[in-house]
């Protein structure tokens, strides 16, 4: 016998927002987990799914993604030192009300608006846009109110690593070279101390 799911202790009303208005027949559920993943790499994938760019109907006017469940949101990691650098601008309508928040502070704030922000910024901007933010859920932690649904776990392309540049290689390939003949020279000065001190065994 299965498992019961657990129940959705956060503000369930936010949770199911907007989902009378989306056309649920024949979507997919699926659903990313966002625990040890790089914020851009994450969302650029979410953004995809969002898009309907995974499938062979995909068209740039017509809305056919698929629904985006994400979780752990609080535990989403960035590269370099994003986490105190990046800054979040807004204004508030009055003069010099420019406000800022870095990233951070959001993180602690709320983190589920990190992502939200980030894969926002990757759409295009039209009258697509509302349907699609509507279609992506991001909640903090592990739980989530969709266990009726059939969900399905994203599982993320491997990370495709930049060749390296040719003077960077040559550096390598020099450092290499220089580790293995030191390490010969070492080997080299051990064996003739071995040698000298089995001789000076042998005349004593």
């Amino acid at each position: 016998m299965a498992a019961a799911a657990p129940a959705f202790t956060g503000n369930l009303k936010k949770a199911l927002a907007g989902l009378r208005r989306i056309n649920l027949d024949g979507l997919r559920w699926r659903v990313f987990d966002a625990k040890g993943q790089v914020l851009g790499r994450l969302a650029s994938q979410i953004a995809v799914v969002l898009q309907g760019k995974d499938k062979p109907t995909y068209a740039p006017h017509v809305e056919n993604g698929d629904m985006c469940i994400v979780l752990n949101a609080k535990d989403i990691s960035v590269t370099g030192r994003k986490m105190t650098d990046k800054i979040y601008y807004w204004h508030t309508g009055y003069i010099g009300h420019l406000k800022e928040r870095r990233l951070k502070d959001q993180m602690e704030r709320d983190p589920t608006e990190v992502i939200r922000k980030a894969v926002m910024r990757m759409l295009p901007r039209n009258r697509l846009r509302d349907d699609r933010d509507r279609k992506l859920r991001i909640f903090s932690g592990n739980e989530h109110p969709f266990h009726d649904r059939p969900l399905e776990p994203f599982v993320m392309p491997p990370r495709q690593v930049r060749e390296m540049r040719p003077r960077a290689r040559r550096a390598l390939i020099r450092a290499q070279k220089k580790e293995q003949a030191n390490r010969a020279a070492a080997e080299s000065a051990k064996d003739e101390e071995d040698g000298k001190t089995g001789k000076a065994e042998v005349t004593v």
